[in-house]
């Protein structure tokens, strides 16, 4: 099994670990957050103890320059907040974004502050040190800036009280036609960001990567694309007498706590000009009351913008419940909220917490999709949560009063199989597979609430309680069917005293599947047959070689193309490779007027091996297309796609997608599970004025993960 994580902080808020799909943990620790990633072993060594560690990483987030969060001065009665303009700026929420949308098509961290500044962080650098990259508060004061309103409501229109990121719009959930898309957003998906203002209006934002330039490492652009401030509908209180002044303030002070976004829906077509539509139900808690909106999206063409290649109108439209209100106007929703739902999308269930429980609203995709508006065909139930029983309270169905802290949902890939599982404030965890929460099943009690019950236990004996403990269970999140579990413990029936240096937390980690942890998340999954290798490597060849096509004039991919033409020689073996690397061959021997007799020899003889150029053929015609040795100006031949070798005998790694000899140093990028180096097209860019060669730039694109694996890139090993 996983060894438990101990960090130092209790955490700062509720929900306060999240986990990226590249497998990297953040932790909300008081005004810091922790990140932690998996140290991989070599996939042909064993895993030893050793490799069952994190690389830890403590960044404090509440440190400001004055352009990011200006002085300013108290703000009036209605838009006063203790939060924004008193505290320390303690992390109160945090969030990875799907991945594809930071270096190396990573995940970036979006942390949200309790002075209601949600910025966003990336590892940059060798050193993989997190960087806050951008500002959302800075896009929305730049949208609402033009507008006619005073200094208090402009400041609480740039204030975000809570946010969630929504699924990736990927290029296979639209319809056919979509072909415009940058090629990177059609695999990864195209993402967005809700932010819900201190005005309680919801705010689509489409973050983008922007293009590198000298001095600016990664930078991002945020554009505002919809805007629907939510009205007030009552508060659901019966102790408050209707528009009375108490009721008054309680509406005036209603904030969005909790958002959580469905996955995306195809939608007919709104115009035969529209490449695709899709749309997904957003819900909120505002103050006390549930809220569903759905969100519309529509890709096509763009003529009126230069920075989009595509225009994304967004739609924002709420939905008036009619008799479901009426259902949840006795419940206290506190949330928080999680979507749950198998493929095909049938029928998609949201779990909204309430006081001393939760509920399940059963949403009909016609119904989720807004084809069909009839509400009361949602079904509600309601599931109250009770203790365990236990020798003095045999029989007792006690309620546990405690809210609930966490949700996740674990998925077996190998089975199909969904699970939801809980943790609340009390220490309690309930678990169940989603086919038998819609049954109507109860909830079971996980494996991991009996590790933390061990810990509990020996925290009880270290510091002689007599059983007077108790753990608070702060986040629960997922990965690879592995549960992470971020809990503390506490003494009760005394008052709670220590230094903060005793504040500890615990992340353990668990499975309701048998098999070795370890052996299913730390080993990455590899493939040793040859046959994936060959493939893999042939379609980088292929993609490179332009067969009876145009040669690019310009020499750094003459040179790419001649590196693919050698490779094919020497370790091609399907036919129709070999086809396209001889009439690649010939074409750019009449392009570049370069003596390739040497290459159409060894083409003839199969041979593994193509000596390096003389000095004559490296200064003579078509010289600029054949390597040559930075060290001693030697040319260098060709023996391996892993290794090169000057004439003199000077050795380099060759990059394992384009197979050029890497001889610079700080250009190369290295594949995080099997740690095969790469060039970093991004730092050879800026080395080169910030652009490549166009051949160069599409073959890193079309594979901008691991050839070999799949593995996402790091900086550095």
């Amino acid at each position: 099994m996983l060894d438990s994580v101990e960090l130092s902080g209790f955490p700062s808020c509720t929900d306060a670990i999240s986990w990226s799909s590249d497998g990297e943990l953040a932790v909300a620790v008081g005004d810091y957050f922790q990140i932690l990633t998996p140290k991989y072993g070599k996939p042909e060594e064993p895993t030893p103890n050793a490799t069952r560690d994190w690389h830890r990483i403590r960044v404090k987030a509440n440190l400001f320059t004055h352009s990011e969060w200006p002085t300013f001065l108290a703000q009036d009665r209605d838009a006063f907040s203790i939060a924004a303009e008193q505290s320390n700026s303690i992390v109160v929420g945090l969030a990875w974004s799907p991945p594809g949308l930071g270096k190396f098509r990573r995940s970036i961290l979006a942390v949200l502050t309790s002075n209601l500044l949600l910025s966003l962080w990336e590892a940059v650098g060798p050193q993989k040190q997190w960087t806050r990259i951008s500002i959302v508060n800075h896009a929305l004061q730049s949208h609402f800036e033009d507008s006619k309103q005073s200094e208090s409501l402009a400041f609480r229109k740039g204030s975000i009280r809570s946010f969630t990121w929504c699924e990736p719009l990927k290029a296979s959930t639209l319809p056919a036609g979509s072909s415009f898309l940058p090629a990177y957003e059609g695999r990864w998906g195209i993402p967005l960001l809700t932010v819900v203002n201190d005005l309680n209006e919801v705010v689509i934002v489409r973050p983008r990567r922007s293009e590198l330039s000298e001095g600016s490492l990664c930078s991002h652009q945020l554009h505002v694309l919809a805007v629907h401030p939510l009205e007030s509908e009552g508060v659901n209180n019966p102790h408050l007498c209707s528009s009375s002044l108490l009721q008054n303030a309680f509406k005036e002070k209603e904030r969005a706590s909790s958002a959580s976004c469905g996955p995306w829906l195809v939608s007919p077509l709104t115009s035969p000009t529209n490449s695709g539509s899709a749309v997904a139900m957003l819900a909120l808690v505002c103050g006390t009351q549930l809220r569903l909106l759905n969100i519309q999206v529509i890709v096509g063409e763009s003529r009126l913008s230069d920075l989009d290649s595509y225009a994304l109108p967004v739609a924002l439209k709420e939905h008036h419940w009619g008799l479901l209100s009426e259902k949840l106007a006795r419940l206290n929703i506190t949330g928080p909220l999680k979507w749950l739902y198998d493929q095909p999308y049938t029928e998609l269930s949201l779990v909204v917490g309430i006081m001393a429980g939760f509920i399940t609203i059963s949403v009909p995709a016609n119904t989720y999709s807004g084809h069909d508006a009839n509400f009361d065909a949602l079904a509600v139930r309601e599931w109250p949560i009770y203790n365990p029983e236990t020798e003095e309270n045999m029989g007792c169905n006690e309620r546990h009063w405690e809210p609930i802290s966490a949700m996740t949902t674990c998925v077996d890939e190998k089975n199909n199989i969904r699970s939801f599982g809980l943790g609340t404030l009390g220490g309690l965890g309930l678990i169940t597979e989603l086919r038998q929460l819609r049954k109507g099943n109860p909830l079971q009690r996980p494996r991991w609430k009996h590790i933390v019950e061990d810990h509990q236990e020996q925290f009880d004996l270290d510091h002689d309680l007599g059983g007077n403990s108790i753990s608070r269970i702060w986040g629960l999140s997922s990965y690879r069917n592995v549960t992470a579990v971020l809990f503390t413990r506490h003494p009760t029936d005394m008052l709670e005293y220590r230094v903060a240096s005793d504040d500890k937390s615990t992340i353990i980690f668990s499975s309701e599947l048998e098999h070795d942890l370890a052996a299913s998340f730390f080993v990455p999954r590899i493939s040793n047959s040859q046959s994936p290798l060959h493939i893999q490597r042939e379609s980088a060849l292929n993609c490179v070689l332009p067969g009876d096509g145009d040669l690019e004039p310009d020499p750094d991919s003459q040179r790419l193309v001649h590196v693919a033409i050698c490779c094919a020689i020497t370790c091609g073996k399907t036919k129709s490779l070999l086809t396209n690397a001889r009439k690649s061959l010939e074409r750019l021997a009449v392009v570049t007027g370069a003596d390739l007799s040497d290459e159409m020899h060894k083409y003839n003889n199969e041979s593994t091996e193509i000596a390096p150029r003389s000095e004559n053929q490296l200064n003579g015609p078509g010289g600029h297309i054949f390597e040559r040795c930075d060290i001693c100006d030697a040319g260098i031949g060709w023996h391996s796609p892993q290794e090169a070798k000057c004439a003199n005998g000077h050795l380099f790694t060759r990059c394992g997608l384009s197979f050029l000899a890497i001889q610079e140093p700080g250009i190369s990028k290295y594949c995080s599970l099997c740690h095969t180096e790469y060039i970093d097209e991004d730092s050879l860019a800026l080395m080169h004025g910030g652009r490549l060669s166009r051949t160069f730039s599409e073959l890193f694109e079309a594979f901008d993960t691991c050839l070999y694996c799949g593995g996402k890139f790091q900086p550095a090993l």
